[in-house]
């Protein structure tokens, strides 16, 4: 078989010399014109085949999608993708805002994006993909993520109702029904075990460890005293917990182990990080990256997870304390990986973590090109030692199985008719009948039934013989939120109250609840004197967003509400997005507002009214423009300014101060506004 020279070449660049049989068979069948699904472990080089794929969609003239399960995935493949760019080949990624004109990706061969984006863009310029050949689906085993599986299978599905022809790759670590998800692609399936570097299994309990037979083979005296030896001869290594505290607490703890096997390069750089704005957030954090080790959970700002990856990739830290929940989205081999804790909290109790997430845990052991096995621990008390062999070592991996439901089913009607794609109730059937839901039992059909009547009641359809979204409707869909969400905004269009606003905002299915201690339930209630039934976690949200627009700094929110800097800054796009959906359904009704898109520009830059017009200033944020309002500087007054006494001001240097200065004139003379 001849390959592509661009592909030869980029397998040199990556130092690859030869295939795995996995990858040549997989590619055989894609040049045959096969779909394909190829399920093999972590690290065994699955990527690669979707490269080839996409090369030769790409010779043939036709374009490439990559569909992804995280932002940060995605920017990761457009990374790596922008090698064939030098040959002519035209790549862009897209995760922005999901109403966005997206026809600029009409001129790019290969589209990178996430499925819930390229599920917007299906919906309201599908045109966008005239001329697709190719689409890859990575990590295809996320259709079991309970909360976006659904849209990746949605997606799947309309690729196979609106294309003819097209060609899939879809790709996953191993599960255990691929032959069912390989006939419902009707695709080929390629099955592997092989890792390019191979993997040994261990159980830790009590004093010994046991391998994957059973048989003790070492004693030891605790695991804090075993890490370290997992470090030696440049090891590194990846320990996995079940909350956000205990990757903190244990990256603490365990830091004062790893210390000795910095060198002194690793020890200089570590010392001389930057903290950046957010120096007091990161306090913590830099003081375990200074003695080699990292933590990595959900709470944390996502410029510090980069940070943490960062580090951990160029070798400087030797040891990562990450979330169970965050294994799948972190893409950071390392010699050995233990599994600290095997039961995780789900709202209700402690269970098992599913044998499947395990497995992708243990599968980051084994640096390639760096280590010749991978060690994968699994830590356990005594009493479920038997527990630990029968389901992580000799049992069987889950299924995947389909995670649509009555309520996320409802979305999806209305996307499908929104955008024409379905027009009749037999159409609907015809389209849902290709999901993997239909091939596994569900009760679509009453669901459907349910969700077109729902829609009808709230005029977002009309259900005569033919089915047609409203403009209400139609906007709806445009905005991709669930159209729960939608009838709720549509009440606050005459809301004056910024309090009941935002708990309205709060408590629609689209904005996650946050935790609230029984202690503080009624504390919570009291601090929000709105109109609106809500749950005390809704109502939290909602007083964390008016302390946000309020200006109130972001460490005070985070020790006022016990919460972590990513659970604001998640709340706050969310919200983001809600309030200019907020706008955009007033327009609709003909109650267009101008203090709603205030309220939105307030939300998304957590600023109060006063201070916006300085907040258009490039690099101008809430905290500098705060403290230019404090001196006497309004927007004329700054464009007039000298820098040198803008430079006293804390937080501005003489450089940026000439900038801004400079800037602020530009927007004064351009007459630029707030547009409203």
């Amino acid at each position: 078989m001849e390959y592509f020279d661009e592909f030869l070449s980029f397998l040199k660049e990556e130092g690859i010399e030869k295939l795995y049989n996995h990858q040549k068979e997989s590619i055989r069948l894609l040049d045959e014109g096969k779909s394909v699904i190829l399920s093999t472990p972590t690290s065994s080089g699955k990527s690669i085949v979707a490269y080839y794929g996409i090369i030769r969609a790409w010779k043939k003239g036709m374009k490439s999608l990559y569909s992804v399960p995280l932002r940060a995935l995605a920017e990761e493949k457009w990374n790596e993708l922008r090698f064939f760019s030098r040959y002519g080949m035209k790549i862009m990624i897209s995760t922005g805002d999901y109403d966005e004109t997206s026809t600029y990706l009409k001129n790019y061969d290969v589209v990178i994006s996430t499925s819930e984006k390229i599920d917007s863009i299906l919906r309201n310029n599908p045109q966008v993909f005239e001329g697709l050949g190719f689409v890859v689906f990575d990590e295809i085993h996320n259709i079991m993520d309970e909360t976006r599986g659904h849209t990746l299978e949605i997606v799947i599905t309309k690729m196979r109702y609106m294309f003819e022809n097209i060609q899939f790759l879809a790709m996953s670590a191993t599960v255990n029904n691929i032959s069912e998800i390989s006939e419902w692609l009707n695709s080929s399936s390629v099955i592997s075990d092989f890792r390019p570097v191979p993997l040994s299994k261990f159980i830790i309990a009590g004093d010994y460890v046991y391998d994957e037979n059973g048989r003790k083979v070492d004693e030891i005296e605790s695991l804090e005293k075993f890490i370290p030896q997992t470090l030696e001869d440049g090891g590194q290594t990846l320990i996995f917990v079940n909350s956000r505290k205990a990757t903190e607490k244990y990256a603490e703890k365990i830091s004062y182990e790893v210390n000795r096997y910095l060198s002194d390069k690793d020890r200089l750089l570590l010392s001389e990080l930057d903290l950046g704005d957010e120096g007091s957030l990161n306090h913590k954090l830099y003081s375990t990256l200074r003695k080699g080790v990292g933590y990595h959970h959900a709470g944390m700002l996502s410029e510090q997870r980069r940070l943490v990856e960062k580090l951990f990739r160029e070798g400087h830290l030797k040891l990562v304390v990450a979330t169970t929940t965050l294994a799948a989205g972190m893409n950071l081999p390392a010699r050995s990986v233990i599994i600290k804790d095997i039961f995780r909290y789900n709202g209700f109790s402690s269970d098992m973590i599913p044998n499947f997430e395990i497995q992708q845990m243990l599968g980051r052991a084994g640096r390639v090109k760096y280590d010749r096995i991978g060690n994968g621990y699994i830590y356990s008390s005594k009493t479920r030692i038997r527990d630990v062999f029968n389901y992580y070592i000799n049992g069987e991996l889950e299924n995947i199985e389909s995670k649509i439901d009555e309520r996320k089913l409802r979305m999806h009607v209305l996307g499908l008719i929104s955008s024409n794609l379905c027009r009749d109730k037999v159409s609907l059937k015809n389209f849902f009948d290709l999901t993997l839901a239909f091939k596994q039992g569900r009760e679509l059909d009453s669901w459907i039934e349910e969700a077109i009547d729902f829609l009808s009641k709230n005029e977002m359809i009309k259900d005569n013989e033919r089915l047609r979204a409203t403009p209400f409707g139609k906007r709806v869909s445009e905005l991709y939120i669930d159209p729960v969400s939608g009838v709720i905004l549509r009440r606050l269009i005459d809301e004056a109250d910024i309090d009941n606003i935002l708990l309205g905002i709060s408590v629609t299915p689209d904005m996650p609840q946050m935790y609230v201690g029984e202690n503080d339930a009624e504390v919570f209630r009291n601090l929000l004197s709105a109109n609106i039934n809500a749950e005390e976690g809704q109502i939290k949200v909602a007083l964390v967003l008016r302390d946000w627009i309020n200006e109130v700094p972001e460490d005070s929110i985070v020790e006022k509400y016990n919460i972590w800097p990513a659970d604001i800054r998640n709340r706050v796009e969310i919200a983001d997005w809600l309030s200019h959906s907020l706008y955009e359904i007033s327009k609709v009704f003909g109650k267009a507002r101008t203090d709603l898109r205030v309220l939105n520009y307030r939300i998304s830059n957590g600023v109060r009214e006063d201070i916006i017009p300085l907040t258009f200033v490039p690099n101008v944020g809430r905290v500098r423009a705060r403290r230019l309002m404090v001196n006497g500087y309004d927007l004329s007054k700054l464009a007039n300014a000298n820098p040198a006494d803008i430079g006293k001001i804390p937080g501005f240097g003489e450089k940026i101060s000439e900038n801004i200065i400079r800037d602020a004139k530009r927007i004064l003379d351009k007459g630029v506004t707030f547009g409203l």
